[in-house]
């Protein structure tokens, strides 16, 4: 079992240090510790990229081998781990490890001794001190860097962001240094970095003032020429409105330029820097080959830009797969959206966090799109109308994920441009759809050859004969929903003592399904996850979602949970629909609603430990006599000649009734909840036999067998719970 510590806090061995600005090593004291090839390295890397954060075996394989590994790769990943868990117990005593934590490890981990995490602290220490100090600040952190990011890897590990880190502390500090009068010592440094980095902006802003400041008026005009021609030509666009007055300044000698000013010359253009926030993509992608048609039909066609951007949602039950079906579209069509992609996590049902606002995310748009922190509006409307104005003539993707409700969404949506939006939800957000004209797609469970084709990417090795078998007998026990497959798939990856026949097996109990579906070390299960949405929801909602774990039978209509829930038919109704649009419950046909077999289970559980035993018993008896009520309506409908004895509906007359005139609307009744019936009388029959629970296995077994629902074994089935 994985060790499920927290991060550590300190270091065993002092002068401990990892280092992934340059070649990836571990040094004590200065001094190498030799940690293997490439291929270690590469997992070190990634696991340092991601310090005490679970980084998943798949992604691990798909990184070192380019998306084509071996058959071998993921014996040949556990090799490297376990040789990395030597070289560093040579020189660590317990503050830090590998840790196993399906899907993959979690290096735990002092993130202080991380190079990383040093340069990022010393940027962020820099940002408001004077010039002196925050020259000196950046230098350390500059010094960090032994060459380029990740440099002994060939390739196989990239990390955009540290270059990306690299360029912010460089232009910090020529911003200091410029402050400082340093403009003479700076301009080769700058030369180069202009000729590496040609649209950067902001570089070419302090290349063309340090050199107006060192007396080489004419040479800066040009370094701002060849800029403004090379942007013209290569990316059809305009230099900035900072650089372009900077521009304008040199050009009219204006001599105010000469004096050090603590105001950078030009914050970072916003539309040169482009964000690439896209999540990773998810492995072992399996089916939805139609929904990734219908997200492809909503580019624009070729290069003809939009009146306004695309929406599309995702919507879906927790766990069906609606992040990754999201990301990986995004990463397929990022090059679709040249000047960016934004992704936010607005968790709107995350269970250990407070759902994003607006404000916030937008603040982090923002800043990715190149806004300094300073010059980011205080008020929402300003921030949402910067952010519109920065992408009305930009081909952006935004990502939405995880959203609440619609008015979480609204003021994140660009307008007037080219740009899409994909957001991902629990909800339906039919607001935003009336609101924005947003196309909506609600997702299903896999197909049953997709759920097959996750569980063999996990297990790493296709079935046969038998074991092709249970494996879709597994899959049907995960009701084919994604999250619930990969569980299982972790779970069979986890050692030789586990297999398809023995997981197969702890899941046919329904007592211990949801607990079979949990990787506690990971923080991952079916049951977390549906019960972010139960408690989600209002709790007249949650009541009925209670409620329903009493309901034995499987088809649910307004007429039976009125009974459960004792409320009129209208009210049920909407209970039901409100249900419907968080994904709790799914309307097959008008009325009729279905639950999936896990939120089945899952609110059974809640039935058992949240429900009192009167509530339950009142709540089962008033199902009981609704039954009780709509079996004796339908019997005199159907069979004429009964004896005089009082209607059943005026014994229970609080019993919800169904409209029954007719011997048709007898025989509808019966289509619709004979099979709920049966299970009523037998779920009554398990938990204690009653008057009642004998009345209607009577009434049900006297039904004439001329009825086009009864058949003879159901006819029987009835005949013997009476007996």
């Amino acid at each position: 079992m994985a060790d499920q510590s927290g991060p550590r806090t300190a270091a065993t061995v002092p002068g401990l240090r990892f280092c992934l600005l340059g070649p990836v090593q571990v040094l004590v004291h200065g001094r190498t510790v030799p940690i293997g090839g490439p291929g270690m390295r590469g997992v070190l890397a990634m696991l340092l990229l991601e310090p005490n954060q679970v980084v998943p075996l798949d992604r691990i394989v798909d990184v070192l081998w380019a998306h084509e590994p071996p058959a071998s790769a993921r014996t040949m990943v556990q090799g490297y781990v376990s040789r990395l868990r030597q070289r560093l117990g040579a020189v660590n005593e317990g503050d830090m490890r590998i840790a196993t934590a399906p899907p993959g490890y979690r290096f735990e981990v002092d993130e202080a001794l991380i190079d990383v995490t040093v340069a990022r602290t010393l940027l962020a220490e820099a940002r408001g001190t004077p010039a002196v100090r925050r020259a000196d600040l950046l230098r350390t952190a500059q010094a960090l860097w032994r060459g380029t990011e990740l440099a002994d890897l060939g390739g196989r590990v990239t990390a955009p962001e540290l270059t990306e880190l690299r360029l912010a502390v460089l232009e910090a500090r020529f911003d200091a240094d410029l402050e400082l009068g340093r403009h003479h010592e700076i301009i080769g440094e700058l030369t180069q970095l202009v000729d590496e980095q040609p649209f950067r902006e902001r570089l070419v802003g302090q290349l063309v003032l340090a050199l107006y400041r060192s007396g080489r008026r004419a040479t800066a005009l040009a370094a701002y020429q060849r800029f403004a021609h090379r942007a013209s030509a290569e990316l059809g666009m305009d230099p900035g409105p900072q650089l372009r007055g900077l521009h304008l300044r040199v050009l009219r000698d204006d001599t105010t330029l000469l004096e050090p000013s603590p105001e950078p010359v030009v914050a970072p253009r916003v539309g040169v820097l482009v964000p690439a926030q896209l999540p990773r993509a998810p492995s072992g992608f399996a089916g939805r080959e139609q929904e990734l048609a219908w997200l492809h039909r909503l580019l624009p066609a070729g290069d003809a830009p939009r009146v306004e951007p695309a929406v599309a949602v995702l919507a879906g039950q927790a766990g069906v797969g609606k992040t990754a079906l999201a990301v990986l579209w995004a990463h397929r069509v990022a090059e679709r959206f040249p000047d960016g992609q934004l992704f936010a996590s607005l968790r709107g049902f995350d269970p250990q966090h407070a759902p994003m606002s607006p404000a916030d995310v937008l603040t982090q748009f923002l800043l990715a799109l190149g806004v300094g922190l300073e010059d980011v509006p205080i008020e929402i409307d300003d921030r949402a109308s910067l952010y519109r104005s920065i992408l009305a003539h930009r081909r952006v993707l935004v990502v939405l994920d995880d959203a609440r409700d619609s008015d979480q969404v609204r003021p994140l949506l660009p307008a007037g441009s080219s740009s899409l939006v994909v957001v991902t939800t629990r909800v339906r957000l039919d607001a935003l759809v009336a609101w924005t004209g947003a196309r909506l797609q609600v997702l299903a469970t896999l197909a049953a050859d997709a759920a097959e084709q996750v569980l063999e990417h996990m297990a790493g090795t296709p079935a046969q004969g038998r074991d092709r078998e249970l494996r879709r007998r597994l899959a049907r026990l995960c009701g084919h929903l994604p999250l619930a497959l990969r569980i299982a798939g972790a779970r069979l990856t986890g050692g030789p003592q586990w297999s398809v026949a023995g997981l197969v097996e702890e899941l046919a109990d329904e007592r211990g399904r949801l607990g079979a579906l949990d990787l506690e070390e990971a923080d991952t299960s079916v049951r977390a996850a549906l019960d972010v949405t139960y408690r989600s929801l209002r709790p007249e909602l949650a009541e009925t979602v209670r409620l329903l774990g009493l309901f034995p039978g499987t088809m649910i209509g307004p007429y039976p949970v009125a009974a459960l829930c004792g409320v009129d038919i209208e009210q049920a109704r909407r209970r039901l629909r409100t249900l419907a649009a968080s994904f709790v419950v799914t309307e097959t046909s008008r009325d009729v609603f279905l639950m999936h077999d896990l939120v089945r289970l899952h609110a059974h559980e809640l039935a058992e430990h949240e429900l009192s035993e009167v509530d339950k018993v009142a709540a089962r008896t008033r199902l009981r006599r609704y039954y009780l009520v709509g079996a004796d309506l339908a019997k005199r409908q159907l069979r004429s000649g009964l004896p005089a004895e009082p209607p059943a509906a005026e014994e229970f007359p609080d019993a919800p009734r169904m409209p029954m005139s007719t011997p048709a609307d007898a025989i509808d009744w019966i289509d619709q909840e004979w099979t709920n019936l049966l299970a009523v009388v037998e779920s009554g029959l398990e938990t204690g036999q009653d008057e009642e629970i004998v009345r209607l296995a009577r009434v049900a077994s006297e039904f004439s067998e001329g009825t086009r629902t009864l058949g003879p074994v159901a006819l029987g089935r009835a005949v013997r719970l009476v007996v």
